[in-house]
Formats: structure tokens, sequence, C-alpha cells
């Protein structure tokens, strides 16, 4: 996979509860995953948006774990709860269940993010009240510099 969902972008959803895709995510989705999909959240407040190969990835890490931890657990059950498997029409957009829009507050202007190999749809609104009040201080940036380190010198398996 030489793309990433990077950056974010501005979107609306209308009046039946699809969203377009941005394009630049669209064609990554497009080249190296296809149309499936699996919408999920774990709270409801947003949208985790996986292409299916990347959850079915997720899947398959869940189900080799023997005796799983109860957050684990957890995690499955809210996963499955609010999961969907769906795919982007052919006008590049993508239909959010009226539970999942409610949960998440998905009226106006909505905020698509790009996580990597995913992507997280959120209420602009609320988004921007639980993650840019704050500051990322110089403590959360060395904390991710050493994960970053860590996993970088772990032997690869190519």
């Amino acid at each position: 996979m030489n793309e990433r969902f990077r950056g974010s972008y501005i979107a609306k959803i209308d009046d039946r509860g699809r969203v377009k895709i941005p394009a630049k995510y669209l064609s990554v989705l497009e080249k190296d995953f296809g149309r499936e999909v699996y919408l999920t959240s774990v709270n409801g407040d947003h949208i985790l948006f996986y292409p299916m190969m990347v959850w079915q990835e997720i899947e398959k890490k869940i189900a080799a774990i023997p005796m799983r931890d109860p957050d684990l657990e957890e995690f499955v059950s809210r996963s499955s709860f609010w999961g969907t498997e769906t795919e982007i029409d052919s006008k590049g957009r993508i239909l959010i269940p009226p539970d999942l829009r409610a949960g998440s507050k998905l009226e106006n202007s909505l905020l698509i993010l790009g996580k990597i190999d995913y992507m997280v749809i959120w209420n602009k609104e609320v988004f921007e009240a639980r993650y840019m009040g704050g500051q990322f201080g110089d403590e959360k940036m060395h904390k991710v510099s050493r994960m970053l380190n860590e996993f970088s010198s772990l032997p690869r398996h190519e």
C-alpha cells in the first residue's frame, strides 16, 4: 500500500444520510482496498470507517487470541453493536445508518480524518471541543517519539 489516508476534510451529510467520500480518500480506497467498508463505533460519538480488508485483519488478530481480556470482549461487543458492512456507491458516497448518525450527531458539518489505514468521521464541533481545546505538549510528543522509536527497532519479517 503506497497511499494512505492523510489529513482531514470537511464534508456534508445529505437528507438521506449519505456522505460523499473526499476524492483523495476515494482514490486510495478504490486502488488499494475496494469499495467494501465496515462502519462502526465504540461509544457512538464518532464513526470508525474501515476498509473491509483492514477490518478483517483486526478480526483475525482478535480471533487468534484464545482467552480474551474483558476489555477486548467489550470492544468486540461495542463494535458489533454499532457495526455495519456496507459499500461505497457509484457516486462515491457512503450511507451512514440512522443509529450511527444520531449517536455521532452527524447533522451538518462533518470532519473526516485520515488515520493512515482507516478514517474517522466526527461532528466537526464535537471533535474540536474534545481534541483541539488544549495543547499537545512536550510530554505527549516525547511519548509518541518513544513509541515510534521502539517500534522501528523491532526486527522486520519480510
